[in-house]
């Protein structure tokens, strides 16, 4: 609850600053991949970095400081060795399918360089939603997930005419196993690149 009163309170001293131009609306839709893994689990005897999609719209308001809220289809893979599996020692990749909800605040620089012509920066929180899990052979289903997973969000913007590329960082703070023993957390980087208009 404090963290999102502080939200609350960041987003609205930023648009004061924002009220002595336009109000700006730009959306978009962009396409990326994702680098994910887990942190230590009891549950997992082993596992890899896995490499997957997302893609998502959005809505950015504001222009030197801004508001972000997303909608993003996610896939996150990772390779795993799990201690409750009934085949023991066989590797498999878990692939969980998620509707991810950020919202971002960012601030958008003056820079206008060779290549990009203005560079954003943008930080906030995120809530997501597993609906489903492929097959594997490692005995994971969807009941054994949380199906409400948070994380914390940041990273950068380029914005190049019309298409914009983003480097993120991706920090889940719920485990994703609802088992009482799990405490495994995702990880994930993703690059992403849309049009915004």
């Amino acid at each position: 609850m404090k963290f999102f009163t502080l939200l609350i309170f960041i987003l609205g001293c930023s648009l004061p600053a924002d009220a002595q131009d336009e109000p700006r609306l730009t959306i978009g839709a962009k396409g990326g991949l994702n680098f994910y893994s887990l942190s230590s689990d009891e549950l997992v005897e082993d596992d890899d970095t896995g490499l997957s999609y997302e893609f998502g719209v959005y809505g950015r308001i504001g222009e030197r400081f801004f508001v972000q809220p997303e909608l993003n289809l996610v896939s996150h893979k990772t390779h795993l060795i799990t201690r409750t599996q009934t085949r023991v020692g066989e590797r498999d990749a878990l692939t969980v399918r998620y509707l991810r909800i950020p919202v971002l605040l960012g601030y958008r620089t003056d820079y206008s360089g060779p290549v990009a012509t203005q560079v954003r920066f943008m930080a906030g929180p995120s809530i997501s939603y597993a609906f489903s899990v492929v097959d594997n052979n490692i005995d994971v289903s969807r009941g054994d997930l949380q199906k409400a997973q948070f994380a914390l969000n940041g990273g950068i913007g380029f914005e190049v005419w019309l298409l914009h590329l983003d480097l993120m960082y991706h920090h889940y703070l719920t485990s994703l196993f609802n088992d009482g023993r799990s405490s495994g957390k995702g990880r994930a980087f993703s690059i992403s690149a849309g049009l915004g208009f």
